[in-house]
């Protein structure tokens, strides 16, 4: 079968078929959090499981820092080479890495020396911030290779190596399993073993990569570079509603943790955790395609090929459609047996993460829509447009949501607010499009 290139034209299968190496990465890398969840909350206990699951949201700020950079790079770096400059897109990225690499050891030494106070801001009790810490430091000290790791998954499908991202992303979920299963479940060592379990995958994940990517034999790869503002600029301009995707499930995350143990307590934390593991699963679907989609994008708009633009954003709504009611289809049927796998040691915890599942699922019908057009204007170098649609569905409606559902509806409001946000989100991607289509650029 012929190689899927970022320069081919792109059928509703072609889409598929080429994003899924990106699929497959993002499936295995969110197994990292969802191996923890399993064995910290079946051998260590509820209260460690909340402790790692309010803990976890801040350090997802950081690893978005990478997403950004990935992202916004991967958007100038494929229009250079639809441009036909290789040289100047190896240039792109080795400063793209480069400044990334000094500001992951940065935010690495922060982290570690604010956890306490980190966990006391995301509303962690007092029992619990011991934990929080434990847990949190460790990654902390990992997390230079966690924003490397999250920075390389788009460069690498910009390389046309999909495939090298997913078997790396792969090899590494199964260590992790193995490591959470070694540490936690044989040796003991609780929220410790759990940490260096992922901890250890991020370096690993990261370190292959890199090595790839100093090959000089390879196409793309790391050369010599000067300092560019502008480039370096508009990196950060077309990544940002990656990067704000990131801030906005942190501090939505942290907003619902406390909606959820002032409203239902620390038992609405841990629901919230088994419908995020849920959710984390296919959300990597539509992640991964919304990843692949960009650079192809970015190629296109270089070569100026407005007919495959349009074929593009037409197939992959027509594909994220079908996946999205796929998928609240099979949320909403199997949420009982998916809750006993993480719960099942508790029936009234599990009666409440089915409650949960099972209203969160109608906002996949609309997620792939909505994360693949935010990912279409990242491509187009729009990051104006790319942050409305990320804010509007990851941070402006769930925040106001939040403050205002619970008190109407209860505990149900606090759930059913992923759907609305998501019905938001495409109306102002739909905004954004018929902007596009009246200014003649699609």
């Amino acid at each position: 079968m012929k190689k899927i290139q970022i320069s081919d034209h792109f059928t509703v299968s072609a889409i598929l078929l080429f994003s899924l190496p990106s699929i497959g990465m993002q499936l295995v890398e969110n197994t990292y959090q969802v191996a923890d969840g399993y064995f910290i909350s079946n051998y260590i206990g509820p209260s460690a499981f909340a402790a790692e699951n309010l803990i976890f949201p801040p350090l997802i700020i950081a690893a978005g820092i990478g997403l950004m950079f990935g992202s916004g790079a991967s958007a100038l770096i494929s229009r250079s080479l639809g441009e036909g400059d290789n040289e100047k897109a190896c240039r792109q990225l080795s400063l793209a890495a480069g400044i990334l690499s000094v500001l992951a050891v940065v935010i690495s030494i922060l982290l570690f020396l604010l956890m306490p106070r980190i966990a006391a801001w995301v509303g962690a009790p007092e029992a619990l911030i011991p934990q929080c810490v434990e847990y949190g430091r460790i990654l902390a000290a990992c997390m230079p290779f966690g924003i490397l790791n999250a920075a390389f998954h788009p460069l690498l499908i910009t390389a046309d190596r999909p495939g090298l991202g997913f078997l790396v992303s792969f090899v590494n979920a199964v260590m992790n399993v193995v490591l959470d299963w070694a540490t936690v479940a044989l040796l003991g060592w609780g929220l410790t073993g759990a940490a260096l379990a992922t901890g250890l995958a991020w370096v690993s994940s990261a370190v292959i990569p890199l090595l790839w990517f100093m090959n000089k034999r390879h196409p793309l790869h790391f050369s010599s570079f000067r300092w560019n503002g502008k480039e370096l600029g508009q990196t950060c301009y077309n990544g940002s509603s990656e990067m704000a995707d990131a801030i906005s499930y942190a501090l939505i995350a942290m907003l619902f943790n406390a909606q959820l143990l002032r409203y239902i307590g620390e038992q609405g934390v841990d629901a919230y955790a088994v419908s995020e593991y849920v959710s984390g699963v296919f959300l990597a679907v539509f992640f991964g395609i919304a990843m692949t989609i960009n650079p192809v994008v970015g190629y296109h708009l270089g070569q100026n090929n407005k007919e495959e633009l349009r074929s593009i954003r037409k197939n992959g709504f027509t594909l994220m459609g079908a996946l999205g009611i796929t998928m609240a289809a099979v949320s909403y049927a199997f949420a009982p047996q998916i809750a006993r796998i993480f719960v099942g040691y508790d029936a009234e915890l599990t009666a409440l993460s089915v409650e949960a599942m099972r209203i969160i699922a109608f906002s996949y019908i609309l997620g792939g829509i909505t994360t693949l057009s935010s990912s279409f204007f990242t491509g187009m170098g729009d990051g104006t447009a790319s942050l409305a649609v990320a804010v509007v569905k990851s941070f402006a409606v769930p925040l106001a949501a939040l403050l205002i559902l619970p008190r109407l509806f209860g505990q149900t409001g606090i759930w059913a607010v992923a759907p609305l946000a998501e019905v938001c989100a495409l109306a102002c991607a739909a905004f954004f499009f018929i902007r596009y289509r009246k200014k003649m650029l699609l």
